[in-house]
């Protein structure tokens, strides 16, 4: 195969000597011949040959003449693009670099002659419907050799690349769970690609970008951009998707004001309100409304740039247009947050009959057969082949699940939550029974999880994780409302914190336990569960170089690994982020353009922070989580480093590779909360399998699973066997001596490995 991508590469170039408008569609033929083809490799050398012509580019330059200097080039206010998305021009580059001559003019051409085919390879793939994860993988990498420069990707080279390639690979991305930086990558091509730049002789940025509104037609409409808004991961993920979504609402006012026969709204006019909303953190706001389906958000933001706009001089247009582009953003968000409207009637009548008796009442009954249509709707919405069916259907459920608990009559909050979680369990562990008291919405929700496609099971997540956030409220209301009617003290305020925090972990725990029970297979899946159990642990601290206080782990990625300490709680830590990296279509004025590097901090990954210092977890939640929840996702994750190293190094796949936040940092964390809860906890330790479960971690590929085992080994024999450790230690230590080999004392893991080998002996 090398041998004929070598013979390839020649005899391409050759072709393109003789008669480039012959060769471009011959090769191209070719190209699409080997992505037709049903093996896999061939599809994969596809990019390793359009790679490679890249490479010998440098076959078309004529050997440089001996006088040859290396000059200044000064390059042109063109657009580059790196962390933030930002139209503005970045000034003159200067670099040491050979000029530019007829011969690079050539290469040049060469290479926009071979980035014409690699964008029409890539729409193939798009039109076959290619689902290889490796060959998108390797289009990824082809794609970025040819529009990167200088580590940074050049918007010029993007130019002519249909957008529903970038849509394709982020879905490939979602569903493969590649590295966070590589989505964020995704997610600013695809935002540059919603805009042209005008450009002016000099290739200077001469006007403001214009935004082509039908690239929205062709991601298949501005739901596709809220769904990646709803599962967005950094502030600089959201702060793009917002942008599209202004600007896309802003030409929606426009084209309502040309229907209706009035003037349209000016750059001039729309630049105030984009700045102040983006000031007003609009993109962070935008994100909790639609994730949590919270409305009246964007309602709080126009009050809250209200008083701003009244200082402009037309400050009457100025409200007016504001108004305008909040009713339109309540429409768009209204319509992705709340089931479709043709299914309102049903939603009433599953929350009128929640169970199989009320429904079974009155058989033959106009109200019975329509209860029965409903459930049914709702049942082939979450089971349905279509992601925009299901989620409907999650949101349709979602709704009834919290009506079990807010709309429970007698019921206190309390009662109704603890009842739930009850209930979840009796469902998850039993065959549906008519006869059973447990409501058909929480029957519903467990059986996702006896489907065979990962697809449905992994909804039980997604309806689990939008339960735990709707609970959260419903107890910060049910609070307000308590102190409302009395003044608690202090020491009652921090008592109701715990208790809210208890409920939901238990409610969770109740649940995924039932992931657990089941014997998830799917990597996606049980990636989520670690996700939605270290979110719901943990907490984001500002800065934590010393323990403040609390009866909280700290976890930090060294060779402490872990730290406790005992005291009175954790609620008083601050939780921040940090601020946005960059804007757009921001004014060059403002401080949008700056680019920070914080790539831990800025990471979503709760492990990563962890690991880094720069999160908390609380051990009064760590002890009401069953420990089969921390070593049942850290054994089945246990091939992840190893599987299919490719795609971990070039995409993070799966959590592969050793990336921030990848399934090394997942298992790492969950041993060390493990080690907490057995360290507490001696019936913990018992029902994890005590040392024996431990020494075989010692044997584990991970080298920090292997350390921190060894660590607790080693501190378990310190502590509960002392003389044994010592007798042990002392003739580990004259070994060492005897043998000269100092490094059997090096660290704990080599420690723990020569007592193991003494006590054998």
């Amino acid at each position: 195969m090398d041998v004929a991508v070598s013979v390839l590469v020649k005899l391409v170039i050759d072709m393109y000597v003789l008669d480039s408008e012959t060769a471009g569609p011959l090769s191209l033929s070719l190209l699409e011949d080997m992505l037709n083809s049903p093996s896999l490799m061939s599809k994969t050398r596809a990019f390793d040959l359009i790679i490679n012509l890249g490479v010998h580019a440098h076959l078309l330059e004529p050997p440089a003449r001996d006088d040859s200097s290396i000059i200044e080039e000064q390059y042109s206010q063109e657009a580059y693009f790196d962390n933030g998305t930002q139209v503005s021009s970045h000034g003159n580059l200067k670099s040491n670099s050979l000029k530019k001559t007829g011969n690079s003019s050539a290469i040049d051409t060469f290479e926009c002659w071979i980035l014409g085919i690699l964008f029409e390879v890539l729409l193939h793939l798009v039109q076959m419907e290619e689902k290889e994860e490796a060959v998108w993988a390797s289009s990824l990498s082809c794609l970025l050799y040819f529009v990167c420069d200088r580590g940074k990707i050049r918007r010029s080279r993007l130019k002519g690349l249909d957008i529903r390639v970038i849509k394709v690979l982020m879905q490939i991305s979602r569903r493969n769970s590649w590295a966070e930086v590589v989505h964020c990558k995704l997610i600013c091509m695809m935002t540059n690609m919603f805009y042209q730049v005008p450009e002016g002789p000099d290739k200077v940025v001469s006007a403001t970008p214009l935004f082509l509104v039908n690239q929205v037609d062709l991601i298949g409409g501005i739901d596709f951009i809220f769904g990646e808004l709803v599962l967005s991961n950094s502030r600089e993920e959201r702060r793009n998707l917002y942008l599209v979504l202004f600007d896309y609402v802003s030409h929606k006012v426009n084209e309502a004001c040309i229907a209706a026969g009035v003037s349209e709204y000016s750059d001039d006019e729309v630049r105030p309100i984009a700045v102040l909303l983006v000031l007003a953190d609009a993109p962070e706001a935008l994100h909790i409304s639609v994730k949590l389906s919270v409305e009246g958000i964007v309602e709080l933001l126009r009050r809250s740039i209200s008083t701003a706009l009244s200082t402009y001089p037309n400050n009457d247009r100025l409200l007016t247009l504001l108004e305008k582009i909040v009713e339109k953003f309540d429409t768009l968000i209204g319509s992705f947050t709340h089931v479709d409207k043709e299914f309102t009637q049903m939603i009433q009548i599953t929350k009128l009959f929640k169970s199989s008796e009320s429904i079974g009442e009155v058989p033959g009954n106009i109200s019975t057969l329509n209860a029965k249509l409903s459930w049914t709707t709702l049942h082939s919405l979450l089971h349905s082949e279509r992601k925009a069916n299901r989620h409907n259907g999650y949101l349709w459920l979602g709704d009834l699940l919290i009506a079990e608990i807010s709309e429970e009559g007698d019921l206190s909050l309390w009662s109704s939550i603890k009842n739930l979680e009850k209930k979840i369990l009796l469902a998850g562990v039993n065959d549906y029974s008519a006869s059973s008291d447990v409501p058909l919405p929480i029957w519903l929700m467990c059986g996702l999880l006896k489907s065979r496609n990962s697809h449905i099971r992994w909804g039980f997540l997604f309806v689990l994780e939008r339960l735990l956030i709707q609970c959260k409220f419903l107890l910060d209301e049910n609070e307000v409302q308590h102190v409302m009617r009395s003044q608690p003290s202090a020491h009652i305020h921090d008592k109701s914190r715990l208790e809210k925090a208890n409920a939901v972990i238990d409610i969770m725990s109740c649940a995924l336990s039932l992931m657990a029970q089941i014997n998830e297979t799917d990597r996606m899946n049980i990636l989520k569960m670690c996700d939605i159990l270290l979110s719901q642990l943990c907490l984001k601290v500002a800065h934590a170089p010393v323990m403040p206080f609390g009866d909280i782990m700290h976890i930090k990625d060294s060779s402490t690994s872990e730290k406790m300490t005992k005291g009175d709680g954790a609620e008083g830590l601050s939780l921040k982020e940090n601020p946005s990296r960059g804007d757009f279509s921001g004014d060059p004025k403002t401080n949008f353009g700056k680019n920070i590097h914080t790539p831990i901090r800025d990471t979503a990954s709760m492990a990563a922070l962890l690991l880094h210092g720069h999160a908390i977890v609380p051990m009064q939640l760590v002890a009401r989580v069953p420990a089969a929840l921390f070593y049942w996702p850290l054994i089945q994750l246990a091939g992840a480093a190893t599987d299919n190293i490719a795609l971990g190094v070039s995409v993070g796949s799966k959590g592969r590779g050793n990336l921030p936040g990848g399934t090394s940092d997942i298992r790492a964390t969950l041993l060390l909360l493990l080690i907490g809860k057995c360290t507490a906890d001696p019936a913990a330790f018992k029902d994890v399998g005590g040392e024996e479960f431990f020494r075989e971690l010692l044997d584990d590929t991970d080298a920090r699973v292997a350390y921190y085992s060894s660590t607790f080994l080693l501190k378990r024999m310190m502590t509960e066997e002392p003389d044994s450790y010592q007798r042990m230690l002392h003739s580990l230590v004259s070994k060492a001596q005897q043998s000269n080999n100092e490094k059997l004392l090096e660290n704990p893991y080599l420690q723990m490995r020569g007592l193991l080998q003494l006590s054998n002996e």
